[in-house]
């Protein structure tokens, strides 16, 4: 496991890492910097979508927060504010592939006037429309429009970019300069058995719990970073509380034993239940649950929904 504290020193990404003891069987990503990650052009596709990002097990994460957007009240059956660093926000991946090529794996939160022009400019530029879904009834309401490529990754980069331009996104974007939360972020990570972990704005703290099966998308064999794992959210309101989103990675066989666990027997909202990647192979579903409590104990909770998955 990785804690990552988020920097935004630049042009050089400064990342904080802590060497943790982590839960029997689950890796140690070694500390990565952009330029360790395997070939990418970091600091060209950095600087083409105006957003500097971090490098976990080889793959480059963009993280975009839609900070233009007003916080939306979430679901009246588990009520929470949503904000642009909990939840309304997306991220785009770049995988290293052979011949200095790459996949892009990526999403973003979207304005309901916006999601027409976005779509097109994604078919526009070559790239692959995968899904278009709310995460939880919310106030206002807001969108999810998943898309992917594969090829050069500068023109991936390029074809990203201008999509996001058809919104009123704000650029440029880098990650808080001392990030900070009052959550044990290590002993969340050691709840979760999370591969990495890091703090952002607000104190949100995000855990990424890799997926072991083999999933391929287009013919490529996806890294676990690149957005088809369980990804948790932890946004601090008080002490030890939390609201915390959950969105479990999940083929069609795992999908009612979570569900059962999670909804019936812990009590969790729930919220979307989708497949975001087309051509996926096995298929996944994403499930976005949300409660809201002491944050341990809801890891726990999630941690008990990961042992029904293929999740290290």
């Amino acid at each position: 496991m990785k804690i990552e504290l988020k920097t935004s020193k630049i042009p050089t990404i400064i990342v904080a890492a802590f060497a943790l003891t982590c839960a029997p069987g689950v890796p140690s990503f070694a500390q990565a910097t952009p330029d360790s990650s395997s070939g990418l052009p970091v600091k060209d596709i950095e600087q083409i979508m105006a957003v500097q990002g971090t490098v976990d097990n080889g793959v480059l994460d963009l993280s975009i927060d839609r900070n233009d957007l007003q916080p939306a009240r979430g679901p009246v059956y588990r009520p929470i504010v949503l904000t642009p660093s909990f939840e309304l926000n997306g991220d785009v991946f770049f995988q290293p592939l052979a011949g200095g090529k790459a996949f892009m794996n990526g999403d973003l939160c979207v304005k309901e006037d916006e999601t027409q022009r976005f779509i097109a400019a994604l078919i526009n530029h070559g790239l692959v429309w995968q899904a278009y879904h709310q995460h939880f009834p919310s106030h206002p309401q807001y969108w999810f429009i998943h898309f992917r490529g594969k090829g050069d990754p500068l023109a991936l980069a390029r074809g990203a970019r201008a999509a996001i331009d058809t919104t009123s996104t704000p650029l440029p974007q880098s990650p808080p300069p001392h990030p900070s939360t009052p959550l044990d972020v290590e002993r969340l990570g050691d709840i979760l058995h999370a591969s990495s972990i890091s703090v952002g704005s607000d104190g949100v703290v995000t855990a990424w719990i890799y997926r072991t099966d083999r999933i391929t998308i287009d013919g490529v064999v996806v890294n676990p970073q690149a957005n088809i794992s369980t990804n948790v959210e932890f946004k601090p309101i008080g002490g030890s509380n939390a609201a915390v989103v959950a969105d479990f990675s999940m083929t069609s066989s795992e999908v009612q034993k979570v569900v059962d666990l999670m909804f019936n027997h812990h009590d969790w909202a729930q919220g979307c239940l989708y497949n975001q990647e087309t051509d996926e192979h096995p298929q996944l579903f994403f499930d976005h649950m949300l409660n809201r409590g002491n944050a341990y104990e809801l890891a726990e909770q999630i941690r008990q929904g990961l042992n029904l998955t293929a999740a290290q």
